[in-house]
Formats: structure tokens, C-alpha cells, sequence
């Protein structure tokens, strides 16, 4: 890394503390079970909003008509319905919300976000008062939410939202809440006309709470003045999912015959979250003014690349390990033995030093990604 912050001409890099990582919980029936589910559901819910483009405020009774709607058009299970209906509802309002200055936002959490058996942190009238103990999640939250000029309140109650729009001082907000308190707090906000967003929690038994914390990260920082804050992260996390698709990897590696590259083609559209690819995609679309979340061609190697060098780490850490399964299979090692598996690995290793050096970058760009891979 230093090498390349001297090739660059940058100062050091300096990383981001870790986020708080959440407690793992099932989430409660009615919900959808997976984070990939809920994250289809949205990009699903997102495209139809654009293209039936309902109108906010809108009564309950309306949003559960298009909600019924979804429902039908995904053939999903109805026990979702009220689910969609606040996705549906946070769709029509999020243009909203990104021209609503930060500084007239309100963000709201709720306390069973908290580790409930060691949470520190006491209580006043108007709810917790967080402790910064870094316990949960709700430090991370609040932080940033006052970096950018939220006001943060981490209570339930339809009465204090009430009060707060009433001194005009509170525009817009992002709340977090299970289905039922958002279902007996949605008239309010409809009669207060107010734009507002709501982050379903995974429970609803109000203690030890999960959430999906990247779309509440997202909500947060919403913003029409800058679209570097704004890009569609479930449509790019789509466009990189693509990229592991058969189809997608013929067209982008060439046609692979042998047994050895067949195999590394399994393994790269095998199980997985995909973040590298994905953080890259991030990376490149957050400092350049494209205008949608598609990928260009070099950057579809450049991902598959990425994909390539990690794919190949797990197959040789799979053998020096001796681990039989890895997302819930068995290992390449335990399924076709050592030799055939390092060989698939090394495979990998080149293809993405080549995908690097067929893309149509600069000497100069290309010399320093591939330098950046050499080291690791």
C-alpha cells in the first residue's frame, strides 16, 4: 500500500474505524429471511414505483392496494404484504427525503437496538442516552447522523415525532421500527405530510433487535446535491451479480473448455456475497459522474478479476486448512482432490492478472493494478 500512495502521490491511506457487528437473529415470519430476499424485494418495489409512479402522501388503504398489486405481480406469499407496503411507501418518498437538507432531518432509532443485559446507558424524557460504549449499533448510527446534522432521538412514540414536526424544525425523517409501531404510526405522518422512511427491524419482541443496517446507512446520507451519495447500491449489487452469471462470464473471460477452467468458472458463480467485486464497483462509480449503476466493460473485468484472486485464496486456503465444505458443499480438494485444485487455483490466479491486462486502461493504470495484486 505504500508503494502505491508513493506512485500516487497521496498521503497514507487511514481506514475507517470497524463497523458494530450485529447480533445474528432470524428474522420474524413475515419478513422476507435472507438479506439478498429483502434486497431483491427492494429493487423489485424501486421499479415499480418508477414506473406506476404513486403519489405521497398517500392513505394506508391506498398503500396496501399497491401492495396487494406487488404481491400478485411476485407471486410471493402474502404474509409479506405489510412489508411491501412500507417499502412501497419509502420509494415514493425518497426523492423527498434526498432534498431535504440533512440539518432538518430527524433520525429515529429504537432502544432495542441495544444489548439490552449490558447497555450502560440511562434515560430521560425524551429517550436513551447513548453512552458510546460500542456495544450495538446505535453508536455507529447516531454518530454519523450528527456528523451530517441530524437530530438523533433513540425513542417510540408517535407523541414526541408529533411534537417535533409541529416546531417546524423537523422536515423529513428516517425512522427504524418493527411493522407494528410503523403501522399505527404511519396515519401521523400522513396527516403531517411530512417525507418519511422507515427501516422494518427483523423482530418485533423489542429486545436485542437486528436491522438491516446498510439500508439505514443509506437512507441517512440520501442527498440530491450529491450523487455520490445517492448511487443505487442494490441496482449495482445487481450489475456485479450479472457478471457471475455463465453467460456473462463467456462473454467476459472467453469460452473456457477444459476441466480446469470449467471448474473455475463453478467456483466463481458458487455461493458468496461477492463484497470485493461489489466495493470495487463502489469505488470506481462513487469518484467518476456516471448517470446509471451499469457496468462498463473494463469494469466487468476488472470485478471478475477481483473475484478471480479471492476464489483462488479460499481454494489453497480450503487445502492448507484440510477443511472439507465451504458454503455448505464440499471443498474442490475433498471433491476432486489436491492436484486437480491447485491447479484450478493457479488457474484463477492468472486469469485475473490477465482480465487486468486485457482491459483497455492506460500502461500506467494497468502497471499499477496489477502491482496493487502482485502484493496482495
Amino acid at each position: 500500500m505504500e508503494s502505491v500512495n508513493k506512485t500516487l502521490g497521496t498521503a497514507p491511506l487511514k481506514l475507517p474505524k470497524m463497523a458494530t457487528a450485529q447480533r445474528i437473529r432470524p428474522p420474524k415470519e413475515n419478513l422476507p429471511q435472507t438479506p439478498e430476499e429483502r434486497t431483491r424485494f427492494l429493487q423489485y418495489i424501486r421499479n415499480y414505483v418508477a414506473e406506476y409512479n404513486p403519489v405521497p402522501p398517500m392513505p394506508m388503504a391506498d398503500v396496501k392496494v399497491h401492495a396487494d398489486k406487488v404481491v400478485e405481480m411476485l407471486g410471493c406469499d402474502p404474509i409479506y404484504r405489510d412489508y411491501i407496503g412500507v417499502l412501497i411507501n419509502n420509494e415514493m418518498w425518497r426523492d423527498s427525503l434526498a432534498a431535504i437538507p440533512y440539518e432538518r432531518r430527524l433520525l429515529l432509532l429504537p432502544k432495542c437496538l441495544r444489548v439490552e443485559s449490558k447497555c450502560p446507558a440511562p434515560f430521560d424524557e425524551f429517550g436513551l442516552l447513548c453512552k458510546q460504549c460500542g456495544l450495538c449499533s446505535i453508536q455507529d448510527l447516531q454518530n454519523e447522523a450528527e456528523r451530517l446534522g441530524y437530530a438523533v432521538l433513540v425513542a417510540e412514540g408517535s407523541a414526541i415525532v408529533m411534537s417535533l414536526i409541529q416546531t417546524g424544525k423537523i422536515e423529513a425523517i428516517v425512522g427504524v421500527s418493527c411493522l407494528s409501531v410503523l403501522e399505527r404510526a404511519f396515519p401521523y405522518m400522513e396527516a403531517a405530510a411530512v417525507p418519511g422512511v422507515a427501516v422494518p427491524l427483523l423482530q418485533d419482541d423489542c429486545i436485542d433487535t437486528t436491522v438491516d443496517l446498510d439500508w439505514i446507512w443509506d437512507y441517512i446520507h440520501l442527498t440530491s446535491e450529491d450523487r455520490s451519495l445517492r448511487l443505487d447500491l442494490v441496482g449495482l449489487r445487481d450489475e456485479v451479480d450479472f457478471c457471475f452469471t455463465p453467460a456473462s462470464l463467456d462473454l467476459i473471460m472467453g469460452n473456457g473448455n477444459g476441466e480446469t477452467e470449467q471448474l473455475g468458472r463453478e467456483w466463481l458463480m458458487r455461493a458468496g456475497k461477492r463484497w470485493r467485486p461489489f466495493l470495487a464497483a463502489s469505488v470506481v462509480h462513487s469518484m467518476t459522474d456516471t448517470k446509471d449503476e451499469s457496468l462498463s466493460e473494463d469494469l466487468r473485468k476488472i470485478c471478475v478479476a477481483v473475484e478471480c484472486f479471492h476464489k483462488a485464496s479460499l481454494i489453497h486456503d480450503d487445502i492448507e486448512d484440510n477443511d472439507d465444505k465451504r458454503y455448505g458443499e464440499q471443498t474442490l480438494h475433498a471433491s476432486h482432490g489436491i492436484p486437480l485444485a491447485l491447479n484450478v487455483g493457479d488457474l484463477l490466479i492468472g486469469e485475473g492478472y490477465r482480465l487486468i491486462a486485457d482491459t483497455r486502461l492506460s500502461p500506467e493504470q494497468k502497471n499499477l493494478m496489477l502491482q496493487i495484486a502482485s502484493e496482495g
